[in-house]
């Protein structure tokens, strides 16, 4: 290592996203979508079909991430 390169410390994650998995109608391929809270159209990446897709309750998300701390909680302790 070269005298003028600072060691970097590991990062611990500081937030997360929660990603659901919605089923395409027509072709089977799942499609994944960060945390879906309100009623809207999909396009699958593998058929190009739009389908409309049920939302997922805000209150369980929140509760999530609460729990996780915001993705803190996640860090594997062995690294910290």
């Amino acid at each position: 290592m070269a005298n003028n390169e600072k060691t970097v410390a590991p990062v611990p994650p500081d937030g997360m996203e929660i990603l659901f998995f919605y089923q395409c109608p027509s072709c089977g391929k799942h499609v994944a979508v960060p945390s879906p809270t309100e009623p809207r159209m999909l396009v699958c990446d593998g058929c190009r079909t739009t389908f409309p897709i049920i939302p997922v309750d805000e209150t369980s998300l929140h509760y999530i991430r609460i729990i996780m701390a915001g993705g803190r909680a996640a860090a594997d302790q062995d690294f910290l």
